[in-house]
């Protein structure tokens, strides 16, 4: 599988919401929660839920609850 983003700079930051979804679906599907915002999670949950891996959609759907 070929991972384009492997290139992308340190600081790089996602600025549309396409690029904010796909962000957060590979932050959490990797288990690299590092740096990432509850407000930012909370909003774009549902539209990125189906995307993720079942376990870790439970356990950002516990982790948003509290």
């Amino acid at each position: 599988m070929w991972n384009w983003d492997y290139d992308l700079p340190k600081n790089w930051q996602p600025t549309t919401p396409a690029e904010w979804e796909w962000f957060l679906v590979r932050k959490i599907n990797y288990g690299d929660f590092n740096g990432l915002r509850k407000k930012i999670i909370k909003k774009l949950f549902p539209k990125i839920k189906n995307k993720l891996d079942p376990g870790k959609k439970a356990m950002i759907a516990n982790y948003l609850k509290t």
